[in-house]
Protein backbone atom coordinates (compact mmCIF):
# COMPACT_ATOMS: atom_id res chain seq x y z
CA UNK A 1 0.00 0.00 0.00
CA UNK A 2 1.53 3.25 -0.66
CA UNK A 3 1.66 6.15 1.39
CA UNK A 4 -0.35 9.23 0.45
CA UNK A 5 1.20 12.48 -0.75
CA UNK A 6 1.27 14.75 2.62
CA UNK A 7 0.88 17.68 0.10
CA UNK A 8 -2.69 16.20 -1.47
CA UNK A 9 -3.78 16.26 2.33
CA UNK A 10 -2.98 19.88 3.32
CA UNK A 11 -4.55 20.94 -0.39
CA UNK A 12 -7.86 19.28 -0.15
CA UNK A 13 -8.95 21.36 2.72
CA UNK A 14 -7.97 24.58 1.19
CA UNK A 15 -9.67 23.08 -2.03
CA UNK A 16 -13.24 22.63 -0.51
CA UNK A 17 -13.06 25.85 1.00
CA UNK A 18 -12.18 28.12 -1.92
CA UNK A 19 -14.56 26.15 -4.11
CA UNK A 20 -17.30 26.97 -1.64
CA UNK A 21 -17.14 30.60 -2.06
CA UNK A 22 -16.52 30.60 -5.83
CA UNK A 23 -19.50 32.97 -7.25
CA UNK A 24 -22.07 31.34 -10.13
CA UNK A 25 -21.39 32.39 -13.87
CA UNK A 26 -24.70 35.44 -13.61
CA UNK A 27 -26.49 36.43 -10.82
CA UNK A 28 -29.98 35.43 -10.64
CA UNK A 29 -32.40 39.00 -12.41
CA UNK A 30 -35.54 39.82 -10.29
CA UNK A 31 -38.31 38.06 -12.18
CA UNK A 32 -35.81 35.48 -13.90
CA UNK A 33 -35.22 32.16 -11.84
CA UNK A 34 -37.44 32.15 -9.80
CA UNK A 35 -36.84 35.34 -8.23
CA UNK A 36 -39.98 37.20 -7.24
CA UNK A 37 -40.57 41.13 -8.53
CA UNK A 38 -43.12 41.61 -5.60
CA UNK A 39 -42.11 40.09 -1.91
CA UNK A 40 -44.66 38.85 0.54
CA UNK A 41 -45.46 40.50 3.07
CA UNK A 42 -43.43 40.22 6.51
CA UNK A 43 -45.19 41.22 9.20
CA UNK A 44 -41.54 41.62 11.61
CA UNK A 45 -41.39 45.07 9.49
CA UNK A 46 -44.49 46.53 11.05
CA UNK A 47 -43.58 45.35 14.66
CA UNK A 48 -44.11 48.79 17.09
CA UNK A 49 -45.89 50.63 14.53
CA UNK A 50 -48.16 53.37 15.99
CA UNK A 51 -52.11 52.44 15.64
CA UNK A 52 -53.21 54.46 12.90
CA UNK A 53 -54.78 57.70 13.70
CA UNK A 54 -58.83 58.28 13.48
CA UNK A 55 -59.47 60.42 10.75
CA UNK A 56 -61.07 63.30 13.41
CA UNK A 57 -58.78 66.22 13.47
CA UNK A 58 -57.03 67.32 16.52
CA UNK A 59 -56.07 70.77 17.89
CA UNK A 60 -52.82 70.90 19.08
CA UNK A 61 -50.99 74.40 20.12
CA UNK A 62 -47.32 74.51 19.88
CA UNK A 63 -46.25 73.61 23.37
CA UNK A 64 -47.67 70.26 23.18
CA UNK A 65 -46.16 69.49 20.29
CA UNK A 66 -42.64 70.10 21.41
CA UNK A 67 -43.54 67.78 24.59
CA UNK A 68 -44.53 65.33 22.20
CA UNK A 69 -41.21 65.49 20.11
CA UNK A 70 -39.16 65.57 22.83
CA UNK A 71 -40.50 62.77 24.32
CA UNK A 72 -40.75 60.82 21.17
CA UNK A 73 -38.12 61.64 19.26
CA UNK A 74 -35.51 58.85 18.99
CA UNK A 75 -32.55 61.28 18.69
CA UNK A 76 -32.92 63.32 21.77
CA UNK A 77 -32.69 59.72 23.28
CA UNK A 78 -29.55 58.95 21.98
CA UNK A 79 -27.92 62.03 22.88
CA UNK A 80 -29.22 61.27 25.97
CA UNK A 81 -27.39 57.69 25.81
CA UNK A 82 -23.96 59.29 24.37
CA UNK A 83 -23.83 61.50 27.13
CA UNK A 84 -24.10 58.90 29.53
CA UNK A 85 -21.19 57.30 28.09
CA UNK A 86 -19.21 60.01 27.96
CA UNK A 87 -19.72 60.51 31.62
CA UNK A 88 -18.85 57.05 32.51
CA UNK A 89 -15.30 57.93 30.74
CA UNK A 90 -14.66 60.36 33.10
CA UNK A 91 -15.58 58.07 35.88
CA UNK A 92 -13.55 55.65 34.07
CA UNK A 93 -10.27 57.89 34.32
CA UNK A 94 -10.98 58.99 37.92
CA UNK A 95 -10.40 55.12 38.69
CA UNK A 96 -7.36 55.23 37.22
CA UNK A 97 -6.32 57.22 40.57
CA UNK A 98 -7.25 54.40 42.84
CA UNK A 99 -5.00 51.11 43.84
CA UNK A 100 -6.12 48.07 41.76
CA UNK A 101 -6.46 44.66 44.12
CA UNK A 102 -6.32 41.35 42.57
CA UNK A 103 -6.84 37.70 43.94
CA UNK A 104 -5.33 34.69 42.22
CA UNK A 105 -5.75 30.92 43.36
CA UNK A 106 -3.61 28.59 41.67
CA UNK A 107 -4.05 24.43 42.77
CA UNK A 108 -2.40 21.81 40.63
CA UNK A 109 -0.39 18.50 40.72
CA UNK A 110 2.44 16.64 38.77
CA UNK A 111 2.98 12.99 38.21
CA UNK A 112 5.70 11.88 36.60
CA UNK A 113 7.62 8.39 35.78
CA UNK A 114 11.45 7.56 34.38
CA UNK A 115 13.64 4.87 34.93
CA UNK A 116 15.80 4.59 37.53
CA UNK A 117 19.95 5.67 37.45
CA UNK A 118 21.85 2.68 37.00
CA UNK A 119 24.34 1.35 39.51
CA UNK A 120 27.40 1.87 38.89
CA UNK A 121 29.12 -1.04 40.77
CA UNK A 122 26.34 -3.01 39.63
CA UNK A 123 24.65 -4.05 43.03
CA UNK A 124 21.46 -2.65 42.21
CA UNK A 125 18.61 -3.89 39.55
CA UNK A 126 17.20 -2.00 37.28
CA UNK A 127 13.90 0.13 38.43
CA UNK A 128 11.78 2.72 37.97
CA UNK A 129 11.35 6.20 39.83
CA UNK A 130 7.88 7.83 40.23
CA UNK A 131 7.49 11.20 41.10
CA UNK A 132 4.15 13.27 42.63
CA UNK A 133 3.96 17.03 43.45
CA UNK A 134 1.31 18.96 44.02
CA UNK A 135 1.15 22.87 44.81
CA UNK A 136 -1.33 25.25 45.80
CA UNK A 137 -0.99 29.37 46.19
CA UNK A 138 -3.22 32.14 47.14
CA UNK A 139 -2.59 35.56 47.00
CA UNK A 140 -3.60 39.16 47.22
CA UNK A 141 -1.97 41.41 45.26
CA UNK A 142 -2.40 45.43 45.20
CA UNK A 143 -0.70 47.41 42.22
CA UNK A 144 -0.75 51.36 42.26
CA UNK A 145 0.41 53.98 40.29
CA UNK A 146 1.62 56.70 42.84
CA UNK A 147 3.13 59.28 40.20
CA UNK A 148 2.70 59.18 35.71
CA UNK A 149 3.66 62.88 36.09
CA UNK A 150 0.31 64.14 34.26
CA UNK A 151 -0.91 61.18 32.24
CA UNK A 152 -3.97 60.69 34.22
CA UNK A 153 -4.49 64.32 34.93
CA UNK A 154 -4.36 65.08 31.20
CA UNK A 155 -7.00 62.10 29.97
CA UNK A 156 -9.29 63.25 32.68
CA UNK A 157 -8.89 66.65 31.41
CA UNK A 158 -9.74 64.99 27.86
CA UNK A 159 -12.65 62.88 28.80
CA UNK A 160 -14.48 66.24 31.09
CA UNK A 161 -14.26 67.90 27.77
CA UNK A 162 -16.09 65.57 26.03
CA UNK A 163 -18.63 64.70 28.48
CA UNK A 164 -19.08 68.50 28.23
CA UNK A 165 -19.27 68.21 24.37
CA UNK A 166 -21.68 65.55 24.81
CA UNK A 167 -23.75 67.32 27.44
CA UNK A 168 -24.56 70.18 25.14
CA UNK A 169 -24.88 68.37 22.39
CA UNK A 170 -27.93 67.20 24.22
CA UNK A 171 -29.35 71.20 24.47
CA UNK A 172 -28.69 71.31 20.79
CA UNK A 173 -30.33 68.16 19.55
CA UNK A 174 -33.44 69.65 21.79
CA UNK A 175 -32.90 72.69 20.28
CA UNK A 176 -32.78 71.48 16.54
CA UNK A 177 -35.95 69.61 17.22
CA UNK A 178 -37.57 72.45 18.75
CA UNK A 179 -36.60 74.67 15.85
CA UNK A 180 -37.92 72.06 13.29
CA UNK A 181 -41.01 71.46 14.98
CA UNK A 182 -41.86 75.28 15.74
CA UNK A 183 -41.34 75.60 11.58
CA UNK A 184 -43.73 72.65 10.88
CA UNK A 185 -45.95 74.31 13.00
CA UNK A 186 -46.12 77.53 11.33
CA UNK A 187 -46.04 75.81 8.04
CA UNK A 188 -48.81 74.16 8.94
CA UNK A 189 -50.52 77.92 10.03
CA UNK A 190 -49.49 79.56 6.95
CA UNK A 191 -51.55 76.28 4.83
CA UNK A 192 -54.59 76.43 6.88
CA UNK A 193 -54.58 80.16 6.59
CA UNK A 194 -54.41 79.53 2.72
CA UNK A 195 -57.10 77.13 3.00
CA UNK A 196 -59.25 79.30 4.45
CA UNK A 197 -58.57 82.16 1.96
CA UNK A 198 -59.24 80.17 -1.09
CA UNK A 199 -62.51 78.83 0.86
CA UNK A 200 -63.44 82.22 0.79
CA UNK A 201 -62.27 82.91 -2.69
CA UNK A 202 -64.42 79.68 -4.43
CA UNK A 203 -67.64 81.38 -2.17
CA UNK A 204 -66.58 84.78 -3.67
CA UNK A 205 -66.40 83.66 -6.76
CA UNK A 206 -69.57 81.29 -7.22
CA UNK A 207 -71.69 84.48 -5.90
CA UNK A 208 -70.08 86.38 -8.85
CA UNK A 209 -71.26 83.30 -11.05
CA UNK A 210 -74.68 83.61 -9.17
CA UNK A 211 -75.33 87.12 -10.21
CA UNK A 212 -73.72 86.62 -13.44
CA UNK A 213 -76.15 83.75 -14.32
CA UNK A 214 -79.12 85.66 -12.87
CA UNK A 215 -78.51 88.99 -15.48
CA UNK A 216 -77.94 86.47 -17.77
CA UNK A 217 -81.72 85.42 -17.42
CA UNK A 218 -82.50 88.99 -17.96
CA UNK A 219 -80.54 89.52 -21.10
CA UNK A 220 -78.05 91.66 -19.48
CA UNK A 221 -75.10 89.60 -19.40
CA UNK A 222 -73.46 88.02 -22.31
CA UNK A 223 -72.46 84.32 -23.44
CA UNK A 224 -69.09 85.76 -22.72
CA UNK A 225 -69.36 87.06 -18.89
CA UNK A 226 -70.98 83.64 -17.99
CA UNK A 227 -68.66 81.65 -19.31
CA UNK A 228 -66.08 84.13 -17.52
CA UNK A 229 -67.65 83.60 -14.40
CA UNK A 230 -68.06 79.95 -14.92
CA UNK A 231 -64.27 79.70 -15.14
CA UNK A 232 -63.35 82.07 -12.27
CA UNK A 233 -65.35 79.11 -10.37
CA UNK A 234 -63.50 76.50 -11.58
CA UNK A 235 -60.27 78.12 -10.85
CA UNK A 236 -61.40 78.97 -7.47
CA UNK A 237 -61.66 75.20 -6.73
CA UNK A 238 -58.87 74.00 -8.00
CA UNK A 239 -57.07 76.08 -5.89
CA UNK A 240 -58.62 75.45 -3.17
CA UNK A 241 -58.08 72.04 -4.20
CA UNK A 242 -54.22 72.44 -4.25
CA UNK A 243 -54.38 74.64 -0.70
CA UNK A 244 -55.66 71.53 0.94
CA UNK A 245 -53.12 69.27 -0.61
CA UNK A 246 -50.61 71.58 1.14
CA UNK A 247 -52.34 71.27 4.47
CA UNK A 248 -52.55 68.05 4.61
CA UNK A 249 -48.93 67.12 3.55
CA UNK A 250 -48.11 69.75 6.18
CA UNK A 251 -50.09 68.35 9.03
CA UNK A 252 -48.31 64.77 7.92
CA UNK A 253 -44.99 66.25 8.37
CA UNK A 254 -46.05 67.56 12.29
CA UNK A 255 -47.39 65.24 13.16
CA UNK A 256 -44.53 62.99 12.34
CA UNK A 257 -41.99 65.17 13.86
CA UNK A 258 -43.83 65.13 17.17
CA UNK A 259 -44.17 61.06 17.28
CA UNK A 260 -47.62 61.04 16.57
CA UNK A 261 -49.11 58.56 14.01
CA UNK A 262 -48.66 60.06 10.25
CA UNK A 263 -52.30 59.94 9.41
CA UNK A 264 -52.90 62.06 12.43
CA UNK A 265 -55.10 65.38 11.02
CA UNK A 266 -53.65 67.93 13.57
CA UNK A 267 -55.14 71.38 13.52
CA UNK A 268 -53.59 74.32 14.59
CA UNK A 269 -54.96 76.17 17.41
CA UNK A 270 -53.88 79.75 16.52
CA UNK A 271 -52.13 80.78 19.53
CA UNK A 272 -48.60 80.31 18.36
CA UNK A 273 -47.73 83.92 18.97
CA UNK A 274 -49.56 87.34 19.52
CA UNK A 275 -49.47 90.19 17.52
CA UNK A 276 -45.92 90.58 15.40
CA UNK A 277 -43.55 93.85 16.16
CA UNK A 278 -42.66 96.21 13.47
CA UNK A 279 -38.88 95.35 13.55
CA UNK A 280 -36.73 93.08 15.90
CA UNK A 281 -36.44 94.48 19.44
CA UNK A 282 -32.48 94.85 19.73
CA UNK A 283 -29.59 96.13 17.37
CA UNK A 284 -27.70 93.25 16.22
CA UNK A 285 -23.91 94.24 17.44
CA UNK A 286 -25.74 94.32 21.15
CA UNK A 287 -26.17 90.38 21.48
CA UNK A 288 -24.09 88.95 18.77
CA UNK A 289 -21.04 88.06 21.24
CA UNK A 290 -23.71 86.59 23.40
CA UNK A 291 -25.73 84.79 20.77
CA UNK A 292 -22.37 82.94 19.96
CA UNK A 293 -21.49 81.97 23.20
CA UNK A 294 -24.75 80.87 23.89
CA UNK A 295 -25.29 78.15 21.00
CA UNK A 296 -24.53 74.34 21.79
CA UNK A 297 -22.73 73.56 18.18
CA UNK A 298 -19.87 76.20 19.24
CA UNK A 299 -19.60 74.93 22.70
CA UNK A 300 -19.29 71.34 22.04
CA UNK A 301 -16.62 72.28 18.74
CA UNK A 302 -14.46 74.19 21.69
CA UNK A 303 -14.67 71.52 24.50
CA UNK A 304 -13.56 68.81 21.66
CA UNK A 305 -10.77 71.18 20.21
CA UNK A 306 -9.93 71.16 24.06
CA UNK A 307 -10.20 67.93 24.31
CA UNK A 308 -7.78 67.72 21.85
CA UNK A 309 -5.08 70.29 23.36
CA UNK A 310 -5.43 67.78 26.37
CA UNK A 311 -4.58 64.83 24.35
CA UNK A 312 -1.21 66.39 23.23
CA UNK A 313 -0.38 66.73 27.24
CA UNK A 314 -1.47 63.01 27.66
CA UNK A 315 1.06 61.75 24.63
CA UNK A 316 3.70 63.95 25.85
CA UNK A 317 3.45 62.97 29.54
CA UNK A 318 2.89 58.86 28.92
CA UNK A 319 6.56 59.23 28.23
CA UNK A 320 7.99 60.82 31.66
CA UNK A 321 9.03 58.31 34.39
CA UNK A 322 5.95 56.30 36.10
CA UNK A 323 6.36 54.80 40.08
CA UNK A 324 4.33 52.67 41.24
CA UNK A 325 3.88 50.61 44.32
CA UNK A 326 2.24 46.79 44.93
CA UNK A 327 1.85 44.74 47.39
CA UNK A 328 1.64 40.83 47.46
CA UNK A 329 0.03 38.72 50.31
CA UNK A 330 -0.68 34.79 50.47
CA UNK A 331 -0.28 31.83 51.29
CA UNK A 332 1.59 28.83 49.16
CA UNK A 333 1.35 24.89 50.19
CA UNK A 334 3.78 22.53 48.37
CA UNK A 335 3.83 18.88 48.65
CA UNK A 336 5.67 15.87 46.79
CA UNK A 337 7.04 12.53 46.95
CA UNK A 338 9.83 10.50 44.96
CA UNK A 339 9.64 6.59 45.33
CA UNK A 340 12.13 3.96 43.73
CA UNK A 341 10.96 0.99 43.80
CA UNK A 342 13.86 -0.35 44.29
CA UNK A 343 15.43 1.51 47.60
CA UNK A 344 11.77 2.60 48.35
CA UNK A 345 10.99 6.68 48.95
CA UNK A 346 10.70 9.76 50.57
CA UNK A 347 7.73 12.64 50.57
CA UNK A 348 7.80 15.98 52.16
CA UNK A 349 5.62 19.15 52.29
CA UNK A 350 5.48 23.00 53.05
CA UNK A 351 3.42 25.07 54.11
CA UNK A 352 4.40 29.04 54.19
CA UNK A 353 2.97 32.21 54.16
CA UNK A 354 4.85 34.90 51.78
CA UNK A 355 4.75 38.89 51.85
CA UNK A 356 5.75 41.76 50.14
CA UNK A 357 5.94 45.58 49.47
CA UNK A 358 7.97 47.17 46.11
CA UNK A 359 8.21 50.43 44.53
CA UNK A 360 9.44 50.30 40.93
CA UNK A 361 10.26 53.19 39.10
CA UNK A 362 10.05 52.76 34.98
CA UNK A 363 11.83 55.24 32.58
CA UNK A 364 11.57 55.09 28.76
CA UNK A 365 14.58 55.30 26.97
CA UNK A 366 13.95 54.78 23.75
CA UNK A 367 10.96 53.44 21.78
CA UNK A 368 11.84 53.37 18.05
CA UNK A 369 10.80 57.45 17.63
CA UNK A 370 6.87 56.49 18.43
CA UNK A 371 6.93 59.70 20.80
CA UNK A 372 7.74 62.08 18.15
CA UNK A 373 4.75 60.28 16.01
CA UNK A 374 2.08 60.41 18.89
CA UNK A 375 3.06 63.93 19.29
CA UNK A 376 3.06 64.76 15.74
CA UNK A 377 -0.07 63.39 14.82
CA UNK A 378 -1.85 64.73 18.61
CA UNK A 379 -0.75 68.50 17.22
CA UNK A 380 -2.04 67.79 13.68
CA UNK A 381 -5.81 66.79 15.60
CA UNK A 382 -5.33 69.75 17.76
CA UNK A 383 -4.77 71.99 15.07
CA UNK A 384 -7.52 70.63 12.74
CA UNK A 385 -10.23 70.25 16.03
CA UNK A 386 -9.50 74.32 16.61
CA UNK A 387 -9.36 75.23 12.48
CA UNK A 388 -12.87 73.58 12.51
CA UNK A 389 -14.02 75.19 15.60
CA UNK A 390 -13.20 78.46 14.04
CA UNK A 391 -14.81 78.13 11.09
CA UNK A 392 -18.10 77.24 12.75
CA UNK A 393 -17.96 80.03 14.92
CA UNK A 394 -17.92 82.13 11.35
CA UNK A 395 -20.58 79.94 10.01
CA UNK A 396 -22.36 81.26 13.30
CA UNK A 397 -22.03 84.73 13.07
CA UNK A 398 -22.67 84.99 9.50
CA UNK A 399 -26.21 82.66 10.18
CA UNK A 400 -27.12 84.57 12.85
CA UNK A 401 -26.88 88.03 10.69
CA UNK A 402 -28.30 86.54 8.12
CA UNK A 403 -31.62 85.62 10.32
CA UNK A 404 -31.46 89.13 11.79
CA UNK A 405 -31.59 91.02 8.43
CA UNK A 406 -34.34 88.08 7.33
CA UNK A 407 -36.45 88.77 10.24
CA UNK A 408 -36.51 92.32 10.01
CA UNK A 409 -37.28 92.66 6.19
CA UNK A 410 -39.88 89.91 6.89
CA UNK A 411 -41.13 92.28 10.21
CA UNK A 412 -41.53 95.12 7.62
CA UNK A 413 -43.20 92.90 4.26
CA UNK A 414 -46.03 91.92 7.09
CA UNK A 415 -46.72 95.75 7.95
CA UNK A 416 -47.27 96.34 4.57
CA UNK A 417 -49.08 93.40 3.46
CA UNK A 418 -51.93 94.68 5.72
CA UNK A 419 -51.60 97.96 3.87
CA UNK A 420 -51.84 96.21 0.95
CA UNK A 421 -54.96 94.00 1.97
CA UNK A 422 -56.79 96.85 2.91
CA UNK A 423 -56.56 98.87 -0.54
CA UNK A 424 -57.41 95.11 -2.36
CA UNK A 425 -60.36 95.29 -0.49
CA UNK A 426 -61.07 98.32 -1.37
CA UNK A 427 -60.77 98.11 -4.96
CA UNK A 428 -62.50 94.69 -4.93
CA UNK A 429 -65.59 95.74 -3.00
CA UNK A 430 -65.72 99.21 -5.38
CA UNK A 431 -65.74 96.51 -8.84
CA UNK A 432 -68.28 94.78 -6.84
CA UNK A 433 -71.01 97.20 -6.17
CA UNK A 434 -70.31 98.31 -9.96
CA UNK A 435 -70.94 94.57 -11.10
CA UNK A 436 -73.66 94.73 -9.21
CA UNK A 437 -75.33 97.86 -11.25
CA UNK A 438 -73.84 96.24 -14.08
CA UNK A 439 -71.10 99.37 -14.55
CA UNK A 440 -68.52 96.29 -14.42
CA UNK A 441 -67.38 93.59 -16.35
CA UNK A 442 -66.83 90.26 -14.70
CA UNK A 443 -63.22 90.01 -16.32
CA UNK A 444 -63.04 93.78 -14.04
CA UNK A 445 -64.49 91.67 -10.86
CA UNK A 446 -61.83 89.01 -11.41
CA UNK A 447 -59.18 91.07 -11.25
CA UNK A 448 -60.14 92.45 -8.47
CA UNK A 449 -61.27 89.75 -6.72
CA UNK A 450 -57.97 87.95 -7.57
CA UNK A 451 -55.44 90.85 -6.22
CA UNK A 452 -57.47 90.75 -2.96
CA UNK A 453 -57.32 87.54 -1.93
CA UNK A 454 -53.58 87.37 -3.54
CA UNK A 455 -53.13 89.61 -0.98
CA UNK A 456 -54.91 88.14 1.61
CA UNK A 457 -52.63 85.20 0.74
CA UNK A 458 -48.99 87.45 1.01
CA UNK A 459 -49.97 88.52 3.80
CA UNK A 460 -50.56 84.75 5.38
CA UNK A 461 -47.06 84.14 3.62
CA UNK A 462 -45.44 87.78 5.82
CA UNK A 463 -46.64 86.73 9.23
CA UNK A 464 -45.58 83.20 8.25
CA UNK A 465 -41.91 84.69 7.32
CA UNK A 466 -42.25 86.90 10.13
CA UNK A 467 -42.19 84.10 12.50
CA UNK A 468 -40.74 81.78 10.84
CA UNK A 469 -37.49 84.55 10.57
CA UNK A 470 -38.15 85.07 14.43
CA UNK A 471 -37.44 81.14 15.12
CA UNK A 472 -34.87 81.02 13.49
CA UNK A 473 -32.75 83.66 14.50
CA UNK A 474 -34.13 82.18 18.38
CA UNK A 475 -32.22 78.99 17.32
CA UNK A 476 -29.21 80.71 15.57
CA UNK A 477 -28.91 82.52 18.61
CA UNK A 478 -29.03 78.98 20.68
CA UNK A 479 -32.32 80.62 22.58
CA UNK A 480 -35.34 78.86 21.02
CA UNK A 481 -36.13 76.76 24.14
CA UNK A 482 -36.42 79.64 25.80
CA UNK A 483 -39.62 80.87 24.33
Amino acid sequence: MTRPDLRLILCLPLTVLVSGCVLPESAPIPGEAGVPLVLAADARVTEGMLAPASGKAQRYDLPTLIDLAQRNNPRTRAAWERARQAAAAVGLVDSTYLPRISAEILAGANRGSSAAAQDPLGILPAGTVDTTAGVGAAVISIQWLLFDFGVRDASRKVASEVSLAANVGVSGVHQALIHEVTQAYYTLEAAVGREAIQSRRLAAAQEIAAMVSARRAQELATVTATAQANQLVAQARFDLTRAQSETAVASTRLATLAGLSPGTRITPTGRSGGALPSAPPARLDSFLKEALQRRPDLQAAFARARASRAGVEAVEAAFRPKIVASAAFGHTMLDGSVRDDRIGGISGETDRSVAGVYVGVSIPLWDGNARKLRRDAALADAAAAEAEADQLRRLAEGEIIAAYETLKAALAAHAAADELVATAQTTYDAARSMADQGLATVAEVDTALKMLYDAEIARVEAAHSARSSAALLAFACGQIGVG
